[in-house]
């Protein structure tokens, strides 16, 4: 969470970020992204970037709440699309890895990339699934940030919701320790770490 800061300057305030989400997006290794993520964001919230933060200059009293709802919007866009450009190149890795490996564990004709499942409500794509017995496994990486569990748990929940005829649902996280809300997901998908031994795999599906 991106805190705003308030000082008065001469007849006006400046507002600003203090440098929170550079600092977030460096601890989340999106530095690289973000600076031009970031000047996009203050484009569209009509504030500026400075290559370290978010600020607005001499803004008057009357102006005050808006600007520190901009400052507080363009920090959080930055952080948040700076998080999901990152999972997202991280993830085309990580897919090969799983589904070379799930291939391994199982004959390949049992594998299939990219899964579309129809949920209760929704159709889902998944990373892979598994066919073994008349029983179908669906896995999905899951990166740790926010976003990405929030994106699966929409997913496993809308086919958990298909009751007994629902596959099962497996999350593959390759930063256990990091990700958040892990009650959240276990509660709708089996967990296993990236790194865990073929037999956790086996188990899962």
């Amino acid at each position: 969470m991106v805190g705003v800061e308030i000082s008065r300057i001469r007849d006006g305030f400046l507002v600003s970020d203090a440098g929170g989400a550079a600092r977030e997006a460096e601890l989340m290794g999106a530095d690289r992204v973000f600076p031009r993520l970031a000047n996009e964001a203050a484009q569209r919230y009509g504030v500026r970037f400075d290559h370290h933060m978010f600020f607005d200059l001499d803004v008057p009293d009357a102006h005050l709440v808006p600007a520190v709802i901009a400052i507080s919007n363009a920090a959080k866009a930055a952080v948040d699309t700076s998080a999901m450009q990152l999972s997202s190149v991280d993830q085309i890795d990580l897919r090969a890895v799983l589904w070379t490996r799930l291939e391994r564990i199982y004959r390949p004709g049992s594998v299939t990339k990219r899964r579309k499942v129809r949920g209760s409500t929704e159709d889902w794509e998944f990373d892979a699934a598994v066919e073994v017995g008349g029983q179908l496994s669906l896995f999905e990486i899951v990166s740790p940030n926010a976003n990405a569990v929030n994106s699966a748990v929409t997913k496993f929940l809308d086919v958990r919701d298909l009751g007994d005829a629902a596959p099962h649902r497996v999350a593959v996280l390759p930063q256990r320790s990091r990700t958040p809300h892990l009650a959240l997901l276990a509660r709708n998908a089996r967990i296993i770490s990236a790194d865990d031994p073929d037999d956790v795999f086996l188990r899962a599906a």
